[in-house]
């Protein structure tokens, strides 16, 4: 599992390099997101401070809003800039923390450092020193620095609570936090956060507003303070990303807090347990047809359980069997929701035909029809397996994100009143249970225990 989140983690990473790479070494070209001077503008940044920017670090500036409003740079300050690109906002806080400070500049994508680099260099400024690495990860040692500046990153960080942590760790005691980032008000459904390739051309790495707080108090900050909020996306030439914001409020907000002197509480180290949820989800196919697999062939485990409590007669096959049934209907439809999601049923088709022929052969075997067929239900077994195998390594197609989201959205609205789903779920609840019961007969009918 570990092995598994890691690649998740780094395929993550390598989309957001690869968006921001092209940023740096293609600023004139058009992206989702406002970029350059213009975006500068726009976002807040006084004209007397871009001034004195070279038009190198504006090109390729791609932040969310101006951090700078929280107020919290001292002259003589140690800073952090986390995912500092070409170096507008780090070249801002050299300038304010003066010669005696000093300023990390942190980024994973290569072409940024090296243009931030060179920027620095032209200029002068000597106060700047370009780290390679990335937020889950700060290659600084605890306690090392005054401020941490961050602007439209923690959104594009797949482990936020584990990167919040890292903050909270290199800054000195009394140190200060100054954020701008996405935020949302409503969230995004998990499975569209299972494409690490949609982590840079989408707003599925944002989480909600009010969680964000929750997760920067549940590492150790104090007076978390929201500074104020801006329409980000209405700067967007996309009518596509337009749309998805409205739907979800996708918004930048500005942030800052501070960390206590005397912390009351260590940083809260968190990710691991999410990690475990998401793969069961993304794997579910593979484990609940297993759960059937090991029902077919006896669960000898549990049948002793079952004698031991009394309740020896539940392994029947007549009882057996509909619980193999239903641990087959479950993987069917885990294949159903996550094919309809991307929009391509051919896994679910598998997995279908496979748990029919399964259940099939299965009963056939059961009832004496044909006791040959017992072993080849396992046949359709591991179809239902490799439909699910099938289904996870697949993927969504590149782009179709935001119709995805869209569609999402507007299926959730359309699902009605409370009252309504409760009826739909509790006719579905009914349908199944009597199929079930159905199976239980059948068995029973043939005088079969």
């Amino acid at each position: 599992m570990v092995a598994f989140v890691s690649l998740k983690r780094e395929a993550i990473h390598g989309a957001v390099r690869q968006m921001y790479a092209a940023v740096a070494m293609a600023p004139d070209r058009e992206f989702h997101f406002p970029t350059g001077r213009h975006a500068c503008e726009v976002l807040g940044y006084p004209e007397k401070q871009l001034a004195e920017l070279p038009d190198k670090a504006l090109e390729s500036f791609a932040g969310v809003g101006y951090p700078f409003a929280a107020g919290v740079l001292r002259e003589g300050d140690t800073v952090l800039d986390i995912g500092s690109g070409s170096g507008t906002d780090t070249l801002i806080s050299a300038k304010v923390v003066g010669g005696n400070g000093r300023v990390y500049a942190l980024d994973m994508t290569a072409e940024m450092r090296a243009k931030l680099t060179d920027t620095a260099d032209a200029v002068g400024i000597s106060n700047i020193e370009v780290i390679e690495g990335d937020a889950e990860s700060i290659p600084l040692p605890d306690e090392s620095v005054d401020v941490v500046t961050t602007n439209g990153v923690i959104n594009l960080v797949p482990d936020k609570a584990r990167a919040i942590s890292e903050i909270f760790r290199v800054l000195k005691p009394g140190g200060r936090l100054q954020i701008s980032d996405i935020a949302l008000t409503r969230p995004v459904a998990e499975r569209f956060r299972q494409d690490p390739q949609l982590w840079a051309e989408c707003v599925v790495g944002a989480v909600e507003e009010d969680r964000y707080l929750v997760m920067l108090r549940n590492s150790g900050f104090d007076k978390v303070e929201r500074i104020g909020d801006l329409d980000y996306f209405a700067l967007s030439s996309s009518s596509k990303t337009k749309e998805v914001a409205q739907l979800f409020n996708a918004h930048s907000v500005t942030i800052r807090a501070t960390k206590p002197l005397q912390p009351l509480r260590p940083p809260v180290e968190a990710g691991a347990r999410q990690a475990a949820v998401n793969l069961v989800r993304e794997l579910g196919g593979v484990v609940v047809a297993v759960l059937a697999w090991m029902t077919c062939a006896g669960m000898p485990a549990l049948l002793a359980a079952l004698g031991a409590v009394g309740a020896g007669g539940l392994a029947a096959h007549s009882f057996m069997f509909p619980a193999f049934a239903a641990f087959l209907g479950f993987s069917v439809w885990l294949l159903w929701r996550s094919g309809r999601a991307r929009s391509d049923l051919r896994p679910f088709w598998l997995g279908l035909a496979s748990a029919a022929f399964a259940t099939v052969a299965t009963w056939l075997a059961i009832v004496g029809i044909a006791g040959w067929l017992g072993w080849w239900s396992y046949l359709g077994i591991a179809g239902v397996i490799g439909a699910s195998v099938w289904s996870y390594v697949l993927g969504r197609q590149p782009g179709t994100c935001l119709e995805e989201m869209i569609f999402e959205v507007r299926q959730r609205e359309r699902r009605g009143t409370l009252a309504h789903r409760f009826a739909v779920n509790g006719l579905a609840f009914v349908v199944v249970g009597a199929a079930l019961y159905g199976l239980h007969l059948s068995i029973t009918a043939f005088g079969i225990s």
